[in-house]
């Protein structure tokens, strides 16, 4: 994966990976799969402010990461965030915030290997209700008698006809 914290616009922009991807390409699904929404790849200031936006949130991250002791298995990386989220989380983006959403899913404390030492506290546990006995019948003056039932036999079909 690129590192575009460390490039200029102008890199981002005429750059081209070995397999002969560019720069561009990859920087746009980057920023769409972490921001959303629609970007214009033909506006150059666009572009600048997009790239500004991507740097100041990567350092945030990062920095949010590296306080963070939370840490997902491997095979949770890059699981969105929410249903339907664009944001995919991953250990090197993932901070306070996002370990508390992703803790408040059921079974959510799962998805991590490491969770610092009250962690777990946004979790709210579910417990089962304790089971009820059951109630005596009671009779009322006003409730017919109700006849005990037996199993009925079963009965072949030219004893009916």
């Amino acid at each position: 994966m690129l590192d575009f914290t460390k490039m200029d616009i102008a890199a981002v922009m005429s750059g081209v990976d070995p397999d002969g991807e560019r720069y561009l390409s990859k920087f746009l699904k980057d920023y769409k799969t972490i921001f959303g929404g629609t970007v214009n790849p033909s506006c150059p200031k666009c572009l600048s402010n997009y790239l500004s936006k991507y740097k100041k949130a990567m350092a945030k991250t990062v920095i949010n990461a590296e306080n963070s002791g939370y840490k997902l298995h491997a095979k949770y990386e890059n699981i969105p965030l929410e249903f339907g989220s664009p944001v995919l989380v991953n250990n090197t983006n993932l901070t306070d915030e996002y370990a508390e959403k992703l803790l408040k899913r059921e079974h959510g404390e799962k998805l991590f290997s490491s969770i610092p030492e009250g962690g777990v506290k946004t979790k709210t546990k579910k417990t089962k209700a304790a089971p009820v006995a059951p109630t005596e019948k009671v009779e009322t003056e006003h409730a017919a008698p109700v006849a005990p039932t037996e199993p009925k036999e079963d009965t072949d079909a030219d004893e009916i006809l």
